[in-house]
């Protein structure tokens, strides 16, 4: 069993891109690049190709010392390193496979004690180390770019961790959401309801204050672990960062409100979002892979202060047709969360995965062989237990489609994936509808939308391919392939002769 070395974790972005240039995933780009979508196409050929992740080091029209990067864990083309990215951003050894990254990921997030914050003076803290305060604020500086052709504006907020706290004090949420720049000090971006960030705003709101406010770029990977996931309401995602880490994460107070950020971020805004005052945001190309034709007013962001560590490398990422770094961090990251909500229920769940190649849109589970015999069910009660569990919390509003797949179904393997939906899917006995589940819309980008799912919600929908219910519990068929269906000795000589018969060339 794989299990995550902690002392292998990267404690800053900066080491996490090191150790991802050291392996010969990460190229420096020496070249001035344009923010003005030359910086957005070079990211997405490289989504494409799987190529090596991209490092700015010339920006134009951005001040000396100032650089860029994609964020970093996307998909490469190693073989039999496909995830080494993510897997060296949570101390696992690159040949690791994706599956075997959420085991080990699960287990040392859930496994160990919440640990204190590690509190840095503001002298000793490298996020302090140049400040921007009054006239001196100017956003257009950092080198979020215009990502798509059609963007509205700049994206500064594509990798950066909103850091919002309820007034109670009670909660401290952080989170990853689209932020637009409108001016020199002033951003919009997505404060939605259904989001936790949201969440905190309309608190503050409804006492009619402005909300405190802080987004850090560049921060731990394990803080960025956590901002991507789909933690339950009202958890402080620093706990499971600390868990994860398994030590207090180096913070500092902000300049202008109390605020805690990780201290060795890479650049930090300070701030608020406006109780009532609104700006226009979007259009925005998004991990779907379209771009939307409508601008929504969003709230408006003021920022007091910018704070950055001496060549400041400004995180990024460029959604777009999967897979790219946004479909693999945020899938991931929820995916785990999936999992931790179905198995309080008592589910017998393996794993689960929003899988990449569908922009998160399929959420494939994969349960024990006997399910039938730990829960007592059958194929529908499972099914509707599956969907009723995830529907109505917080990480089940990430997809409104669902394949339940037996443990010979490996949720990373998109031919695997895509055979046993075609083959064992039955197209009305083994497909359940929830038209009683509202609100439920899963991201809401989705190309299929119509405007009546945003008030009720999406059809959602769970394809079994489990047996059907007249055959729970019945032995599975045989499968016909080389790993199942030969004996050892034969496959043992085949995988001997394989190079000599000429196969590997």
């Amino acid at each position: 069993m794989v299990e995550i070395n902690r002392d292998d974790i990267p404690r800053t972005y900066r080491d996490y891109i090191a150790k991802l240039k050291e392996m010969g995933e990460a190229v420096e780009i020496d070249d001035e690049v344009d923010t003005h979508l030359e910086m957005g196409a070079i990211c997405r050929h490289s989504y494409e190709t799987l190529a090596a992740v991209p490092v700015f080091n010339k920006i134009k029209g951005m001040p000396e010392g100032f650089r860029a990067c994609d964020i970093g864990y996307t998909k490469s083309s190693t073989p039999g390193k496909e995830w080494c990215r993510l897997a060296v951003m949570l101390g696992l050894p690159p040949e690791t496979s994706l599956m075997d990254i959420q085991k080990a990921y699960l287990e040392a997030r859930e496994g160990t004690e919440v640990h204190e914050p590690i509190m840095v003076d503001p002298a000793d803290a490298p996020c302090k180390q140049n400040k921007w305060t009054g006239d001196e604020v100017d956003i257009n500086k950092i080198p979020a770019p215009l990502a798509h052709d059609g963007d509205a504006a700049r994206y500064i907020g594509t990798a950066g961790v909103n850091i919002v706290r309820t007034p109670d004090e009670s909660w401290t949420s952080w989170s990853i959401n689209r932020a637009m720049i409108v001016n020199k000090n002033t951003m919009t971006g997505l404060w939605l309801p259904s989001q936790h960030n949201g969440m905190v705003h309309d608190a503050w709101a409804k006492e009619g204050k402005d909300t405190p406010w802080a987004m850090a770029f560049g921060v731990p990977p394990v803080a960025l672990s956590q901002a991507s996931s789909k933690a339950p309401d009202y958890t402080n995602e620093y706990d499971y960062a600390s868990r994860l880490l398994g030590e207090g994460i180096r913070m500092v107070k902000c300049e202008t409100n109390d605020l805690l950020v990780p201290a060795d971020s890479e650049i930090v805004l300070e701030g608020y979002v406006s109780k009532d005052a609104v700006e226009p945001e979007g259009p925005f190309g998004e991990y779907q892979g379209y771009l939307p034709f409508d601008t929504v007013n969003r709230a408006r962001v003021t920022v007091t202060c910018v704070t950055f560590r001496n060549n400041p490398l400004f995180p990024l990422s460029i959604p777009g047709k999967p897979i790219d770094s946004c479909t693999v961090g945020m899938g991931f990251f929820m995916s785990g969360d999936v999992v931790v909500a179905l198995r309080k229920e008592g589910l017998p769940i393996i794993d689960a995965m929003l899988t990449m190649e569908s922009a998160l849109a399929w959420l494939v589970i994969r349960v024990s062989n006997d399910w039938h015999k730990k829960t007592g069910m059958g194929m529908e009660e499972f099914v509707r237990k599956i969907a009723t569990t995830l529907w109505t919390q917080h990480c089940g509003n990430v997809t409104t489609k669902i394949i339940v797949v037996n443990e010979d179904v490996d949720p990373d393997n998109v031919r695997d994936v895509t055979w046993a939906f075609a083959t064992r899917n039955h197209p009305t006995q083994g497909t359940y509808m929830f038209p009683e589940i509202e609100n439920v819309v899963g991201t809401g980008l989705e190309a299929y939308h119509v405007q009546s799912d945003f008030i009720h919600g999406a059809g959602l929908t769970v394809y079994s391919c489990l047996p059907a219910e007249d055959r729970t519990g019945q032995p599975l068929e045989v499968i016909m392939s080389f790993d199942t269906n030969y004996p050892d000795p034969i496959k043992q000589k085949v995988l001997a002769n394989w190079s000599k018969w000429g196969f590997d060339k």
